[in-house]
């Protein structure tokens, strides 16, 4: 998951199935909702006209009124009290507002209807399964059956009254105004209730209830009732625009971090572009820009450290050349006036002593410049360690003068992966540094397991203050602060022994010596596979 396009369209993928689930879960809620609120709105007015039958008669004589509506609703209508129907606390609100509550088993396919009756603290009870065309025309007789208690001139002022217990219209029309077919007409003749069906689009689709008005040549006209819609554009235009600002919302919350980051590196590179070298991307992470901002801030480490070590080298060559030309010079001086040829020829002899001298210098600061540059190209292969501390040994043995170099390698198969010239200069270094503080005794010690060797150098010399151990490995870094020959090399032997082991992916260090005087350290990993390419970034 470290691609920027798998994370981010992984990413976005995953909100928008979020999104998605949650959006359907959202519009079945609301429909859930708009559906209990049409069908209480639906029924309300219905159960108001029932309740004002109930109403009409006597408490002993109300069954009879139950039988009748029963038998016109085809449904079993009756009367029961509070305690009879466990009534929740929200259906107790509902029922004193005036309000139809539907008790919806989805399972059985039925609902359980009540309402109570105004004033009472009884409740109409029935169980419907289905909505059917006999429920719509019982309903215009309850209506009919309403205004047949009010004289003919008040029917429009009751009608008016009864129209706040309904969701839907009702008006009384003249049976000339209305459109009807052929069949429908015979229906009416004969004082049938007539359904009609208006579907001439699926977002309108009504019906409209007829039912004549005794002789009066009159229609009650119920509707038109609109048909549940499951999706109105209503509220899919709020869904979908809910569900695109929420996805604009993740994809935000998807790009922001990465356009941050992104900014954080540029004016990171902006910064070293306009010449500040301590410039530093801090982006952590593993992906595309995490790697580039560490491989950014390696470049810059890596700058600044050439950089330094160039002004190091500048102050420390022009240092290092000044004393060995100003003897060279002041020796072409003296010669000029030296007439004995003996003489003459131990100072021909010192200067080139001197010059010498500064060829030694200049291969070491070209060595160390060149190694500076980056890691070369290594060609790895299988070294013995005993093998090479022994010729190492011997080529120095007439430079040792009275120190004694033993090898101690308990293991005289055991084999490294390195570069063997680069590994040879690495023990040099380290041995012929350890001659110049020696007492008497130098020692390598090789030891290694399956996974690396470790390389001792001992000497029996002063050995090195812990306070200085980490600077000696820095280029022109040297203990005696007076620069003097006498005092050893350049400063430059252990900072390319540092450059080299780093390369061969290990690490070196200086301890106390068991014999008194320093002990150097070299770790390397027996097998260089992946530790090359290491080196090659980093360095």
């Amino acid at each position: 998951m470290n691609s920027i396009f798998l994370r981010l369209y992984g990413g976005l993928l995953l909100a928008l199935c979020f999104i998605g689930a949650i959006t359907y879960a959202a519009v079945q809620l609301v429909n859930s909702y708009r559906s209990d609120i049409y069908r209480e709105e639906m029924a309300r007015g219905t159960f108001y006209l029932m309740a004002e039958g109930y109403q009409r008669y006597e408490p002993g004589e109300r069954d009879r009124w139950s039988q009748v509506l029963s038998k016109l609703f085809s449904a079993d209508i009756q009367l029961q009290s509070a305690g009879e129907l466990e009534l929740g606390y929200r259906e107790k609100l509902h029922l004193e507002d005036g309000l139809v509550v539907m008790r919806l088993n989805d399972e059985k396919g039925y609902a359980d209807i009540l309402f109570q009756l105004p004033g009472e603290s009884e409740y109409i009870t029935t169980r419907m399964t289905k909505v059917s065309e006999q429920q719509a025309r019982a309903t215009a007789v309850l209506v009919l059956n309403h205004l047949s208690h009010f004289p003919e001139d008040e029917w429009g002022q009751a009608l008016a009254r009864l129209q706040q217990h309904f969701g839907f219209p009702l008006s009384l029309v003249s049976r000339d105004d209305v459109p009807l077919d052929p069949e429908q007409e015979q229906r009416l003749n004969r004082r049938e209730v007539v359904i009609g069906l208006d579907d001439s689009t699926r977002s309108d689709s009504s019906i409209r209830i007829y039912a004549p008005v005794a002789q009066t040549g009159k229609l009650l006209v119920i509707g038109p009732l609109s048909l549940f819609d499951q999706f109105p554009m209503e509220l899919l235009l709020v869904a979908g625009a809910l569900s695109l600002l929420a996805v604009a919302l993740a994809t935000y919350l998807q790009v922001s971090p990465l356009q941050r980051r992104l900014k954080q590196l540029d004016q990171a590179v902006s910064q070293l572009g306009s010449g500040d070298l301590g410039a530093y991307a801090n982006i952590e992470g593993n992906d595309a820009i995490g790697q580039v901002a560490a491989t950014f801030n390696g470049m810059t480490a890596h700058i600044r450290r050439l950089i330094e070590s160039q002004r190091e080298m500048t102050r420390a060559v022009s240092h290092e050349l000044r004393t060995p030309v100003a003897r060279l010079r002041f020796g072409l001086e003296m010669l000029a006036d030296i007439e004995s040829a003996e003489l003459r020829r131990e100072k021909l002899n010192a200067l080139d002593h001197d010059i010498e001298q500064l060829d030694q210098l200049i291969d070491e600061i070209l060595t160390y410049a060149r190694l500076e540059q980056g890691t070369p190209n290594i060609e790895f292969k299988p070294v013995l360690l005993g093998e090479l501390c022994e010729q190492l040994r011997d080529e120095l043995e007439t430079i040792c003068g009275d120190t004694v170099i033993t090898v101690e390698c308990d293991q005289p198969t055991l084999e490294v992966e390195a570069e063997e010239r680069y590994l040879h200069r690495v023990l040099q270094n380290l041995v012929t540094n350890a001659l110049r503080y020696a007492g008497s005794q130098i020692v390598m010690v090789v030891d290694g397991d399956e996974d690396q060797v470790v390389i001792h150098v001992d000497d029996n010399g002063p050995g090195i203050p812990e306070h200085e151990r980490e600077r000696v490995f820095k280029p022109f870094a040297r203990l005696d602060k007076s620069r003097h020959r006498a005092s050893g090399g350049y400063g430059l032997g252990l900072s390319i022994v540092k450059r080299i082991v780093d390369w061969h992916g290990g690490d070196i260090r200086v301890d106390e010596s068991p014999m008194g005087g320093a002990r150097f350290t070299v770790i390397l990993p027996r097998s260089q596979q992946g530790q090359h390419v290491l080196g090659r970034v980093n360095g």
